[in-house]
């Protein structure tokens, strides 16, 4: 079906012949042609124009100027070059003719002037203008022909421009006219096609003469309107003729539609095939219709990957056929194996609602297909399938349709939902019951995951004490609450799980025996049962030493440290130091802790040299480790045991030099002094002391020295000495503190710790400003002001700590909630330098592991990429500390650090480890961004395979599924399959239950 600007662009295939061109006299005679003179040239010009010569009649008239014409030679000549220019398609050719309005305002050819003027904007489909000046002649003043072509061209002019009604009018005045009579009638048929009264139209065409232009069109018109009308014969019939005569060819490919779709209505679809596989061809944008019945030809064949790509161009139409083409298209994938796409089809089969049957067995594939491992962005089958038994109570697919509820639920990881429904079942059968069974589990361990301890012994209890239920899953439920009752204290109800676990299981399942033995271990461990804890790890390890376990492989060297640590705790050192070497041996990449302890092994077991060797060894291999300031200090103390006394002096004043700031460090100072004191340099001694003292006043090691100080100016006779030296160090330690000042930190204090009140700690603040334990009591309300989200108040607090008390035991907690503080409130730039301080000065191995985090994530957020990759490296390097917590997120964002870097073999080893566990977090997002990084990188296989691998799994973090169905779309697209691309999006969109903008501005960007 053609529109108006279409009709233009068929029937305006040349410059319109002016009528004003045949109506020019001649009136000169062969004798003046040649002449010289204003006369001659003008005879000569017009003689060409005659014979459209028009660049020479141009040429003669520009001449007649400098000739001395007379005032009608000049009218006639301005009159006829104006046509002339026109003829050539000049745009001066409107200045010229508006020239000739201006100064020969009463010429009898004024009215031919402003038609042509009019012809002018006409010609160039500026068709508001033309009708505009159309509007202006005056028609008494033209001639019959000219009069009816102003009339033709402004009816034209409206038709081109929608103004049906006024197009009308003026063709219908046309009718009679010799000339345009024909054109008219044609036009009128047109407009009434346009319309869609059929009726009237075919009244006009058949009355007009189809021998010529535009009239010759007529029969496609009558082959439309019966096609329309549902008369395939004749709709056949003439578009076959039209076909064969070839007079319209720009129709053609429609004929072809026409009397493919003709023949397949009339039942010949083998007849019908051939026109329309050559309309596809032909045909700049073909209908839908064409598509369909070309695929469902291929379906009928089993072409099913031709079937699809042509079904998918009909599938979009919203129609019946529409309709029809996504319920096959459905079925056509299903037989590819291609349960995804199938899924998606099947939807919007029966998300339409023209054919009832059809919606009924697209739904009914479609809960097949979902039940078959197929998958849709977000698609809830479930609400699909209650719906449907709403709508379709007794349908043939009912039972079936009950039966994948359930199932539904749990693809769809609607645990809650799917319990639910479970219980509505009055009586379930066996394997319900082993379903109910499983959701109760599956709701459990994910209550324990996400921290809500209480719903998860709950759900866990009920699935252990099913008495028809999976023994196996029963198993499972005693090792998931262990972990619940581990996780809120509740030991003995812990290690009473783990043993019920173990004694359940069979022998021959390592993993979870290991497991299992490995969390009672620990359990024991924290009872102090150091005896129990002890059997349990050593029948651990027995078992983590079998092959695959699927446990972490530093479960093994863990299991010797703790078992060592037992040792430890019951004195039974040899042992200890031979574990502690196995643990060292089996991760020597973070082996500091088991090297650092079996230095101390040896320490207690006299073995002095060997201690100072390990320690050697361990600054040696580790030196970022948190544990070298302790280490430098047991040095030191072993290096004086063996009287090495210089070496230990060396080895305190390189502690103290290094690390100063720690607590280890200021306490080398202290050892420093006493080494000096014990040799017999009591001046180096007092010096120490002082200096002590001097640097870090706010300390408790400043106390101490200040204590010892003391005692030695007093053994000398000389307190006075003492303090004035006491008296001229700022915020040095006060020796006495009243016994009321005591008992109102002392309150506060508890009143803090038992119920969070910070009351009384503003009162010993504001009591007591230069109280003894001031420090403590502004660290405990930059603790609370944090635990309340009030970042900017703890920052507060913690600030006058660090000033105030910077050598103070909290100092460094206070400087952790700083550091925290500053990056919550958008001050990353800061935050990085406390984290930095923080780093420097942290006491022990738990506090450099929380500054080294800080670090991490503040460099993160700076692009400090270089600085993220170190800070990782470092972190992870060492077991000194719990290694369990973070390291996901440390890893993810290494792996994001080193691909920015372009260092993507060591980014992809990290993520694809991270990516094996989508439903922790950092697992979900390693999934991503490692199929984005290597889409980005044209790597689009690998991309696709581990994009499909994260919407396909059962990974709770709704956002990072999303942006894996994008990137999987991205995928497709990229990949020429822009049809099933486009497809995921709009399921997408359709069923997302987020409300993250980014998501759909993404998807609506792909559309």
């Amino acid at each position: 079906m053609y529109h108006h600007r279409e009709i233009s662009t068929f029937f305006m295939k040349r410059q319109f012949i002016f009528t004003a061109l045949c109506c020019m006299a001649a009136g000169a005679s062969h004798a003046q042609y040649n002449k010289p003179d204003a006369r001659g040239y003008l005879e000569r010009g017009i003689h060409m124009f005659d014979d459209r010569n028009f660049s020479g009649c141009i040429d003669q008239l520009t001449h007649i100027s400098q000739l001395n014409p007379s005032s009608s030679q000049s009218e006639e000549a301005l009159y006829y070059l104006g046509l002339a220019s026109q003829g050539m398609g000049e745009d001066r050719a409107i200045d010229l003719f508006r020239q000739f309005l201006e100064q020969y305002p009463v010429s009898p050819r004024r009215a031919d002037v402003m038609m042509s003027i009019g012809d002018y904007y006409f010609t160039r489909g500026n068709y508001g203008q033309a009708i505009q000046e159309y509007s202006m002649v005056n028609p008494i003043a033209l001639n019959p022909d000219r009069c009816d072509e102003t009339t033709y061209r402004s009816a034209y002019s409206y038709m081109l421009l929608s103004e049906n009604t006024s197009a009308a009018s003026m063709f219908r005045s046309l009718q009679s006219s010799p000339k345009y009579g024909n054109a008219a009638r044609f036009y009128l048929g047109y407009l009434a096609y346009a319309e869609k009264d059929y009726p009237l139209a075919m009244q006009y065409f058949r009355d007009v003469d189809t021998s010529r232009e535009p009239g010759n069109a007529a029969p496609y018109y009558e082959a439309q309107i019966s096609f329309i009308q549902q008369d395939y014969t004749r709709a056949l019939e003439l578009s076959r003729k039209l076909i064969a005569d070839g007079t319209v060819p720009q129709f053609t490919p429609e004929c072809n539609r026409i009397a493919g779709e003709s023949l397949y209505n009339l039942g010949n679809e083998e007849e019908s095939l051939p026109y329309l596989w050559k309309y596809c061809a032909e045909a700049s944008a073909p209908e839908p219709s064409a598509f369909y019945i070309l695929g469902m030809d291929e379906f009928r064949r089993g072409d099913y990957d031709a079937a699809i790509k042509l079904l998918q161009q009909s599938a979009n139409s919203t129609s019946a056929m529409g309709q029809s083409a996504y319920l096959f298209l459905g079925q056509a994938y299903l037989k590819r194996g291609d349960n995804n796409s199938a899924l998606m089809a099947f939807e919007n089969a029966y998300r339409m609602d023209f054919n009832r049957e059809v919606r009924e067995t697209a739904f009914y594939n479609y809960a097949v297909a979902r039940m078959d491992g197929g998958r849709t962005p977000f698609g809830n089958s479930v609400a699909l399938l209650e719906n449907f038994l709403k709508e379709y109570p007794d349908s043939r697919y009912s039972a079936d349709v009950q039966r994948y509820i359930v199932n539904g639920y749990m693809s769809d990881n609607d645990y809650e939902n799917a319990l639910e429904a479970l219980d509505r079942m009055p009586n379930p059968s066996p394997e319900l019951q082993k379903t109910k069974q499983r959701v109760l589990l599956v709701l459990g361990s994910r209550e324990y995951t996400s921290g809500k301890i209480t719903q998860a012994i709950n759900h866990l209890t009920q699935a252990k004490n099913m008495t028809s239920g999976d023994p196996s899953l029963s198993r499972q439920c005693d090792l998931w609450l262990g972990d619940c009752y581990y996780s809120r204290g509740s030991y003995d109800e812990a290690a009473a799980c783990y043993k019920n676990f173990i004694a359940s299981t069979p022998k021959s399942d390592f993993g979870n025996r290991a497991l299992a033995y490995y969390d009672l271990g620990y359990t024991r461990f924290d009872q102090e049962r150091y005896s129990d804890a002890l059997t349990n790890f050593r029948d651990a390890i027995s078992l983590l030493k079998a092959d695959n376990t699927g446990l972490p492989a530093n479960l093994l060297s863990d299991s010797y440290n703790r078992m060592a640590d037992c040792n430890y705790y019951l004195s039974d050192f040899n042992t200890a130091a031979e574990n502690y070497a196995k643990s060292y041996e089996l991760n020597p990449s973070a082996g500091d802790y088991a090297l650092y302890q079996l230095a101390i092994m040896k320490g207690l077991r006299k073995d002095y040299s060997g201690k100072i060797g390990d320690i050697d060894m361990l600054i040696s291999r580790f030196p970022s480790s948190g544990l070298i300031p302790s280490a430098l200090l047991e040095k030191a103390e072993s290096q004086s045991a063996i009287g090495a006394t210089d070496k230990a002096i060396a080895t305190y004043r390189k502690l103290v030099e290094q690390y100063s700031n720690t607590a280890p460090g200021r306490n080398g100072y202290l050892q420093l002094a006493i080494t000096y004191i014990n040799r017999g340099e009591r001046g180096k001694g007092i010096d120490t002391y002082k200096k002590v003292i001097t640097s870090f006043p706010t300390s408790e090691e400043a106390r101490i020295a200040a204590d010892d100080l003391k005692q030695v100016y007093a053994a000398d006779g000389d307190i006075s000495s003492f303090v004035a030296f006491i008296n001229s160090v700022p915020n040095a330690p006060r020796y006495e503190t009243s016994e009321l000042e005591k008992l109102a930190f002392q309150a506060a204090e508890n009143d803090y710790v038992n119920s969070g009140s910070t009351s009384k700690l503003n009162s010993y603040i504001n009591d007591y400003p230069a109280g003894a334990d001031r420090a403590h009591a502004l660290y405990y309300l930059a603790d609370a002001a944090w635990n309340s989200g009030n970042p900017a108040e703890a920052q507060g607090y913690a600030v006058q700590v660090l000033q105030k008390h910077p050598d103070a035991s909290v100092a460094e907690d206070a400087m952790l909630i700083k550091a925290a503080a500053e990056s919550s409130l958008g001050k990353t730039e800061i935050a990085y330098s406390t984290y930095e301080e923080l780093e420097k000065r942290a006491s022990g191995a738990n506090m450099l592991r929380e500054a080294r985090l800080g670090l991490l994530r503040t460099a993160a957020d700076l692009g400090k990429d270089d600085d993220v990759v170190a800070t990782a490296d470092k972190i992870l390097a060492t077991t000194a500390a719990n290694t369990s917590t973070n390291t996901n997120e440390i890893r993810f964002m290494r792996g994001m650090a080193n691909n920015n870097l372009g260092n993507y073999d060591i980014a992809y080893k990290d993520w694809k480890e991270l990516a094996a566990n989508p439903s922790d977090i950092f697992g979900a997002k390693s999934a991503y961004y490692l199929g984005n990084s290597m889409f980005e990188r044209g790597m689009l296989k690998e991309a696709e395979e581990v994009a499909d691998k994260l919407i396909s799994s059962d990974t709770p973090h709704q956002y990072w599924l999303a942006r894996g169905f994008i990137l999987y779309s991205d995928i497709l697209r990229k990949e020429g399959k822009k049809f099933e691309a486009d497809e995921y999006l709009k399921s997408l969109k359709s069923n997302y239950p987020g409300t993250e903008a980014d998501i759909f501005q993404m998807i609506d960007t792909r559309l």
